[in-house]
């Protein structure tokens, strides 16, 4: 999942969440695949970002999950005995590989 700038956004994309007014009114569901007609309806409500499935922008400065990983071990190593800490570590090592996870979809 991949949240973009709304002229960056192109036909058969698809959202990973949904739009909604700062009222909380939802504008489009999750799963609306983008075409023309709704982009330019977004351009006029003045919205100007949206989040995506997958990650179709890339990343080249992107990290790897082995990097992101390596980086937590390492950042987690002087508490690495505080076993809440520990388990705030896994919590988040699981969330890395769960955001890959859906940005392959």
């Amino acid at each position: 999942m991949q949240k973009i700038p709304l002229e960056k956004a192109t036909e058969g994309m698809v959202l990973a969440k949904p739009i909604a007014r700062e009222n909380g009114v939802v504008l489009m569901g999750e799963g609306t695949e983008l075409n023309e007609l709704l982009i330019e309806r977004l351009k006029g409500l003045d919205i100007t970002k949206v989040t995506v499935k997958g990650r179709p922008l890339g990343g080249e400065d992107e990290k790897s999950v082995e990097v992101l990983i390596a980086e937590l071990e390492e950042r987690f190593s002087p508490v690495s005995s505080d076993k809440l800490c520990v388990q705030i570590k896994d919590i988040i090592k699981k969330d890395i590989n769960r955001r890959r996870e859906e940005a392959k979809l």
